[in-house]
């Protein structure tokens, strides 16, 4: 029971990993033990880059069809309303010449009510020449009013039908304006999958510049295709720690935390310190990895290091400069770098998302790692700190 509450605790942790300072890439923790094998690992990360930077360009390509289908769609809508307009202007006319249609057919109506009274019966029939034109006179009557009624019944079927058809384009504006609502939301979702896919290519290219960093490191100490990683490394064993600073305040610490509003987990602790304030590395080891100007992150430090006989590696985290090199061995008197975090922030016009002001990142992982996955899912509590708000004036 306690194991399958541990694999739960640490989905969690790994889940919420992603809300905080450095997004998890996409690839697996390393499970390298050799150079063969981190270079099989460097291949895998170089496809799936290859395999997310062809989603992106589908993305992309999806997005800009959908911005031309919501165009033509605007565009519809105006020649539609341009339509339902000339349809209202038709129906008026209509209705102007119904009434004018509807006035002659009263005017005859009313000469058939004068013809069917006595005088007026007789007096037509009295100015009629003989029977033939009596007959023509009344078919040429009974023509017009006939020809009125079909007309009145012709106009008001095309007023029914006009009507009709300004039912119909205002359907079809609905259906347009429901297909624009449809592409729009389509777009925020394949802009929101672009903001992911960056990140995550983002992280594989941190992830791939690590891993060969690693091997290029391994090969530089000889290591051999076939041979364990941890027999090519000769570190020193260390009997303490030291802090990363001479002085500072404790402004986030290590695991759950409440940021705006939000739990987090955070995979280190921050260290309010000045920008530009000199970091030291914690142990002597050897710097295994560098990630320049992450945009979540900025600059970084990876330390290997043994410390009372267990492996470690060490990360420094948005410096404003590096001063190491990928295998330089260290002591506790190398400078790693100087702090950043406020003029490296991205609302101060730097290029870390990941930082709102001047602090220390520092994290600390049990055992050897070239890659970030492996790091945070070994992560501990970096021992030798003051609890939050705590200050330390001392190394």
């Amino acid at each position: 029971m306690k194991k399958v509450k541990y694999i739960i605790s640490f989905a969690l942790i790994v889940l919420m990993l992603s809300s905080i300072g450095f997004p998890i890439p996409a690839s697996a923790a390393s499970k390298a033990t050799t150079l063969g094998e981190l270079k099989s690992e460097l291949a895998a990360l170089k496809a799936k880059k290859a395999n997310t930077e062809n989603k992106k360009q589908m993305a992309k390509s999806e997005i800009n069809q959908k911005n031309n289908a919501i165009n033509n769609a605007y565009k519809e809508i105006e020649v539609s309303e341009s339509k339902i307009v000339e349809a209202k202007n038709d129906i008026e006319q209509t209705k102007t010449t119904i009434s004018e249609y509807e006035q002659k057919t009263k005017e005859l109506m009313k000469f058939y009510q004068i013809m069917n009274g006595d005088n007026e019966y007789l007096e037509f029939i009295t100015d009629s020449a003989n029977m033939t034109e009596l007959i023509m006179r009344m078919d040429a009557v009974e023509s017009i009013a006939q020809y009125n009624k079909d007309m009145l019944k012709k106009l008001e079927e095309t007023i029914s039908s006009l009507e009709q058809k300004q039912v119909d384009l205002k359907n079809y504006e609905i259906q347009l304006n429901k297909n624009i609502s449809t592409y729009e939301n389509r777009i925020k979702e394949l802009d929101s999958s672009l903001v992911a896919l960056s990140d995550i290519s983002m992280s594989i290219d941190d992830e791939i510049n690590m891993t060969s960093n690693s091997i290029k490191y391994y090969q530089n100490l000889g290591c051999k295709d076939n041979q364990k990683l941890d027999t090519c490394v000769n570190d020193l064993n260390n009997t303490g720690w030291l802090r990363p600073v001479n002085k500072g305040v404790m402004t986030s610490m290590f695991g759950w935390r409440n940021v705006s509003g939000q739990s987090s987990y955070h995979s280190g602790v921050d260290i309010g310190v000045p920008e530009g304030t000199t970091v030291y590395a914690t142990a002597a080891g050897t710097v295994i990895n560098l990630v320049r100007k992450s945009s979540c992150g900025g600059n970084q430090v990876y330390v290997q290091c043994i410390v009372n006989g267990q492996k470690y590696t060490v990360q420094f985290a948005h410096l404003l400069s590096i001063n190491v090199n990928v295998g330089q061995k260290v002591t506790t008197q190398s400078i790693i770098g100087y702090s950043g975090g406020k003029s490296t922030a991205r609302r101060n016009g730097g290029y870390d998302r990941c930082t709102t002001g001047a602090h220390l990142h520092y994290g600390v992982s049990r055992g050897y790692y070239t890659s970030w996955s492996s790091y945070v899912s070994n992560l501990i509590a970096p021992p030798g700190f003051p609890g939050k708000g705590g200050s330390f004036a001392s190394r």
